[in-house]
């Protein structure tokens, strides 16, 4: 873009802002405990964990509708995705725990809950 023209970058820059808009107003909801991390893609509706080493991890979850399940990572495993099929409307609640040999008991983020669908 060196000798492009200031309108066009001024046009991509307004087009990037606009997709970054649009993008984080449907943001997918993510936990973090410090030793793994996971979230919900509700595109797809999708569950998805990936952890640190010598360490299993699970996103749990429960929507406002009654469902609830779980998405596991095991070593030697560092990630996992989970499909599932959801209402296209409600909420849903997850949250992140590990174990370990190093840990003394379960570590769990902090639940989030987010929309499910637009």
């Amino acid at each position: 873009m060196r000798n492009a023209p200031r309108f066009a970058v001024a046009a991509v820059g307004a087009a990037a802002t606009v997709l970054w808009f649009s993008t984080s107003a449907h943001a997918d909801a993510v936990v973090d405990n410090g030793y793994a991390r996971g979230g919900f893609i509700s595109y797809g509706d999708k569950i998805w964990v990936e952890h640190f080493e010598h360490r299993t991890s699970s996103v749990e979850w429960y929507t406002n509708y009654g469902r609830s399940s779980s998405c596991s990572v095991t070593t030697p495993e560092i990630e996992k995705t989970c499909n599932y099929d959801m209402r296209e409307e409600g909420t849903i609640t997850l949250w992140v725990c590990t174990t370990g040999p190093d840990l003394g008991n379960d570590e769990c983020s902090v639940p989030v809950t987010d929309r499910i669908g637009s």
